[in-house]
């Protein structure tokens, strides 16, 4: 579904409930002008064993790290619960593979399968339970070689965090503008906070506007805690790194 098809969609039925996540089209809209997809890249390649060979990407989406580093590696492997961004990777990639998938219920071992290092890249914030977690790095643990690692980055709890918070982001091309408006508020001691977002696109061809309302439910997450449990799981040598980028974790089986 391009973006003026989402834009059909919101016009002919505005209040019926809808995640962002359920239209690729905007999601790839967006994100491929707000996010650094080539610091991502540059996190693999950081904290990737020498000589490796084998990547694999939980949470993998429409697919934009496969497919700038598919042809540098000899296996790599998205893996995605969604299936209307997993349709759009299948459609992107040439050699990587892409299979559904959920990785708080999938390892790589489960088919036999062993990476150099796998990666997460923006979804810790949608795990707000601790069994996800845990789960995350169990299975992280399982699809991995000995010496092998997981990376991933998270936003960090802490007294810093602003309750209530306020942000206002635009992406936009020659066509078209999506801005978006979002409103956070935490919701627990532990880090969990609700975000509602709304979206404004504009398709200025056409001088047709919409706006769509969304809510999510993240979380922020406590380094100590990971760093424990990661450790739980099996790993070695679990890192916090707070630098100028996000904070990342690095473990090490």
């Amino acid at each position: 579904m391009p973006l003026d098809a989402v834009i059909e969609d919101l016009e002919k039925a505005p209040h019926r409930p809808r995640s962002f996540y359920e239209y690729p089209a905007l999601y790839d809209f967006y994100h491929s002008r707000v996010l650094d997809r080539d610091a991502q890249v540059g996190l693999l390649r950081r904290y990737e064993p020498a000589d490796t060979a084998r990547v694999l990407e939980f949470g993998c989406g429409t697919g934009p790290l496969l497919t700038r580093i598919e042809d540098e590696y000899e296996t790599v492997l998205g893996v995605d619960v969604n299936e209307a961004m997993l349709a759009v990777a299948k459609d992107r990639v040439t050699t990587a593979e892409v299979r559904e998938a959920d990785f708080t219920a999938w390892s790589a071992a489960d088919d036999d399968l062993e990476f150099d290092v796998a990666v997460l890249l923006g979804g810790m914030l949608h795990l707000t339970d601790d069994r996800d977690v845990a789960a995350l790095a169990q299975n992280a643990c399982e699809s991995i070689r000995d010496g092998g690692a997981f990376v991933t980055f998270f936003q960090p709890f802490s007294d810093d965090v602003e309750n209530g918070s306020r942000d206002v982001q635009t992406a936009a091309s020659d066509r078209y503008s999506v801005e978006r408006h979002s409103t956070s508020a935490l919701t627990s001691a532990a880090g969990h906070y609700t975000t509602t977002y709304q979206f404004v696109i504009r398709d200025e061809a056409e001088d047709r506007e919409v706006t769509m309302g969304t809510v999510f439910e993240g979380r922020f997450h406590d380094p100590d805690a990971l760093r424990e449990t990661f450790a739980d799981a099996g790993f070695s040598q679990v890192e916090i790194h707070d630098g100028d980028g996000p904070t990342t974790l690095h473990a090490v089986k």
